[in-house]
């Protein structure tokens, strides 16, 4: 019987939450975790409302990253079976590397996550953010603070 979900997609699925457990672990700070901002499922509904060549693009990003770790950490463990600390490294190693295709590759798991977790509303909250004006139709609802703007320092150069 033909498996519904296919081996790349449990693939994808799987680095995405090593990712997530990754960049967004447990912590003492108070800051939501990967599992509070549900950052699993999120991320795949957001995959599902791309069009196909970007959706493609992003879901062969996780699944590259999770079948290629064997040789780019020159250890033979796929990504998810690293530690969380371990991830971290590899991710920070990657984003530093001399060679730009790893820094592109580093970036792009940083910035597809960070946009997911970001757009949390527990993560708005925790970090206290706010509109400065209306925006009804916003799916995500920020508190607004009209004057915030006004109290700002006025720089001239």
């Amino acid at each position: 019987m033909a498996d519904p979900d296919g081996y790349l997609l449990r693939t994808a699925m799987v680095s995405i939450r090593a990712v997530s457990e990754a960049m967004f672990p447990k912590n003492d700070l108070g800051a939501p975790d990967y599992e509070v901002t549900d950052l699993v499922r999120r991320t795949r509904e957001y995959l599902d409302e791309l069009p196909p060549e970007q959706r493609r693009l992003v879901f062969t990003l996780f699944i590259f990253v999770e079948l290629a770790t064997p040789l780019l950490s020159l250890r033979f463990r796929k990504f998810s079976a690293f530690t969380p600390e371990r991830r971290v490294k590899l991710i920070q190693g990657w984003r530093a590397h001399w060679f730009q295709p790893f820094q592109w590759l580093g970036d792009a798991l940083k910035a597809t996550m960070t946009m997911m977790y970001f757009s949390h509303p527990a993560v708005v909250k925790h970090l206290q953010s706010f509109k400065t004006c209306e925006r009804p139709t916003d799916p995500l609802q920020f508190p607004v603070d009209k004057d915030a703007l006004k109290r700002l320092p006025v720089v001239t150069s």
